[in-house]
C-alpha cells in the first residue's frame, strides 16, 4: 500500500491543520475527515485488487466476483456436467487398466484430456495425473486403487436440494481474514452434485450479488454525514453501484459540546472477524484519509496563491 499507519492522535492533528489551513470550522474539519475515513475505509474493505487496496475499482468488483464463482465451482458439481461424467468414466478405466496389468492403456488414459485438464480434490489421484514419471505413476495407482472402490458416476450420486445451506455449511475465515470453504467433503470426487448447470450458474449469480455488504455500512455513514458548505462530502455518483445496492449496517453519531465536536463512526460487519482490527485497517485508512486532507489543503492553497498572484 505505501502508507504507513497512523494514530489517532496525529490524525487529529492533521484535522487541526486542515480546519487552519482552509479556513473552516472544527466542526466542518471533523466531518470531512470522518468522510475522508469512509472512503479510507471503502478502499480497505474487502474485496480488494490482488495488490490491496483500490476497493472501489472495477476490478475489486470482478475480483470479488471471481472468488465467489471459484468457491463455488469449487465446492459443487451439476449433474448434467459433461466433463464430470468424462472424469467419473476415465478414472474406473483407469482402475480396470491396473487390476488388468495394462500399462499401456493405463498410460493412454491418464494422458486423456478429461482428466490431465481436471483439478482433482483428491491429493493422491492429482498426483497420480500428473506425474511426469509414467512407471511412478503406475505403482503409486496400484497402491491406490487396491484400497479403493469403483468411483460412481456423477448420474449415481445424491443430489443436492439447497445449495445455500451446504455452502454456507462449508464457509470459513482462514487466517488472514479471507472467505474460503472447506472443499473434499462431496459425494463425488469431493464435490457436492447439484441438479444441472443452469441451477449452478443461478446460485452463482445470485451469490455474486452478495459482493459489496461489507463496505455497505461504510457508505452509509458516509451518506448520512452533515453536508460541508452545503455539499456532501463525497457525491454518490462516487461510490459504485455495487457498493450502494445494499441496506448497510454502519452507524455514526455526532455530539456537540463546549469542547467542540465528536464524531463516532463505524460498520457492524467491518470487523466482525477481527482481521482488520489484526491488521491495524484503521491505522492505514488514517493514513489515507490524511493523505487526502493535505492533497484537498495544498490544492486549496496553490488556488489561493493563484488569485492572489491574479494568474
Amino acid at each position: 500500500m505505501g502508507l504507513v499507519p497512523q494514530s489517532k492522535q496525529q490524525f487529529m492533528t492533521a484535522l487541526s491543520d486542515y480546519a487552519a489551513g482552509m479556513g473552516k470550522s472544527m466542526e466542518d474539519a471533523g466531518v470531512m475527515g470522518a468522510g475522508n475515513l469512509c472512503y479510507a475505509a471503502l478502499e480497505l474493505t474487502p474485496p480488494m485488487v490482488e495488490s490491496g487496496g483500490q476497493g472501489l475499482s472495477k476490478e475489486a468488483r470482478a475480483a470479488g466476483y471471481m472468488a465467489v464463482e471459484r468457491d463455488i465451482r469449487g465446492l459443487f458439481v451439476a449433474q448434467d456436467e459433461r466433463k464430470a461424467a468424462a472424469v467419473g468414466v476415465a478414472l474406473n478405466n483407469l482402475a480396470a487398466a491396473i487390476k488388468a496389468g495394462n500399462r499401456g492403456k493405463f498410460e493412454r488414459i491418464r494422458q486423456q484430456a478429461s482428466l490431465q485438464r481436471t483439478n482433482l480434490i483428491n491429493s493422491v489421484m492429482r498426483k497420480i495425473v500428473s506425474d511426469t514419471d509414467p512407471a511412478r505413476a503406475f505403482e503409486k495407482a496400484t497402491n491406490f486403487f487396491s484400497k479403493s472402490n469403483p468411483v460412481q458416476t456423477v448420474n449415481q450420486q445424491e443430489i443436492v436440494t439447497d445449495i445455500r445451506k451446504v455452502h454456507l455449511s462449508k464457509r470459513h475465515i482462514n487466517s488472514k481474514g479471507r472467505m474460503r470453504t472447506t472443499k473434499g467433503t462431496g459425494s463425488y470426487l469431493g464435490k457436492y452434485v447439484v441438479q444441472s448447470k443452469s441451477a449452478l450458474e443461478e446460485y452463482i449469480k445470485a451469490t455474486q450479488m452478495h459482493v459489496g455488504f461489507i463496505k455497505s455500512g461504510w457508505w452509509q455513514v458516509l451518506s448520512t454525514l452533515p453536508k460541508v458548505a452545503g455539499k456532501n462530502v463525497y457525491k454518490g455518483s462516487e461510490i459504485p453501484v455495487w457498493v450502494r445496492r445494499h441496506a448497510g449496517t454502519g452507524y455514526a453519531t455526532l455530539v456537540r459540546n463546549k469542547e467542540g465536536i465528536n464524531i463516532v463512526i463505524g460498520n457492524r460487519v467491518g470487523d466482525n472477524d477481527s482481521q482488520a482490527s489484526k491488521n491495524n485497517v484503521q491505522g492505514a485508512a488514517r493514513a489515507q484519509a490524511m493523505a487526502r486532507l493535505i492533497s484537498q489543503l495544498e490544492a486549496y492553497q496553490k488556488d489561493q496563491a493563484a488569485k492572489f498572484n491574479g494568474s
